[in-house]
């Protein structure tokens, strides 16, 4: 009884000190509570930026071609006049949503290896981790661009492209926690238990490693949403007439001088949405500092 009421006042004064962290990160890093509402609202954006734009944003009139700021179109009119300020709204979803579709896929692929590469040990970690440093040893744009322009242009080759070249922080990462938890003594008396591999890895290792993934995740959304618009920007992403943030800055780069709009609108989107997560990013780091 007693060793239950010690557990119970344990929990509670984690979840007591988790909550006074992240009071603490809310009021003494104001940047991270506007970045926050930052993200809320580029999610609001993208769910429902269809019923959010003033103009159609593939209604093309060339009586509007590459004209500035306006009251009728607050951002200006492209090559073929169409709303600027609508074509932003709407790849708002294109952008937020491939980011976290690379996310996704990066993040349990690179979790999956690393449990399986830490809890096993022997030749698995050393084939995992070795396969890590390859890919480490190459910036992870020039890969994507390999086999995006292998494999062609288009919302899939960008997918499989950026996945497959930033699972390997996630796996380092789990894989050394999961090398830490595995030496503790519950883990040992559930090896004893004949618990299944799975259900240790699932139950015992995995909960630890999820404060350190949901970090990693946040700020891996800046910098999938970075490489999506490089690759857009670079044309193996999105195609036309869908619209990305990236794709718009290359249809800008020949108007730089005559029509800079173009270019500026869809720049700074990105690098408020990049500077958002990332800075959301170290505010998850800072309240679950302890347990990272």
């Amino acid at each position: 009884m007693a060793a239950d009421n010690n557990r119970f006042f344990t929990l509670r004064t984690e979840k007591e000190n988790k909550h006074y962290r992240v009071f603490k990160t809310v009021k003494t890093n104001p940047l991270f509570f506007a970045a926050s509402g930052i993200i809320i609202a580029l999610v609001i954006v993208a769910i429902f930026g269809n019923y959010l734009v003033p103009h159609d944003p593939i209604r093309t009139d060339l009586s509007f071609r590459l004209r500035g700021p306006s009251l009728a179109f607050p951002l200006g009119n492209d090559a073929l006049g169409r709303c600027l300020l609508s074509r932003i709204l709407v790849g708002t979803r294109t952008s937020l949503g491939l980011g976290v579709a690379v996310v996704g896929l990066s993040c349990f692929f690179g979790v999956l290896i690393g449990l399986v590469s830490g809890y096993f040990g022997g030749i698995v970690d050393e084939f995992f981790m070795r396969t890590v440093d390859i890919f480490f040893s190459f910036p992870v744009i020039v890969p994507a661009m390999a086999v995006a322009g292998f494999i062609g242009p288009g919302v899939f080759s960008l997918l499989f492209a950026l996945s497959i070249t930033s699972w390997m922080r996630y796996a380092r990462v789990v894989r050394g926690i999961t090398l830490s938890v595995r030496e503790r003594d519950y883990i040992k008396a559930a090896e004893l238990a004949s618990a299944s591999k799975m259900s240790i890895i699932i139950r015992h290792i995995l909960p630890p490693s999820i404060p350190s993934i949901i970090v990693l995740t946040t700020l891996g959304l800046a910098k999938a949403i970075l490489a999506v618009s490089a690759l857009g920007f670079l044309g193996f992403g999105v195609q036309p007439p869908d619209t990305e943030w990236g794709l718009l800055l290359m249809n800008g780069k020949d108007y730089i001088f005559s029509a800079p709009h173009l270019s500026w609108y869809p720049g700074i989107a990105i690098t408020i949405t990049v500077l958002a997560f990332n800075v959301a990013g170290n505010g998850f780091r800072d309240i679950w500092e302890p347990e990272c």
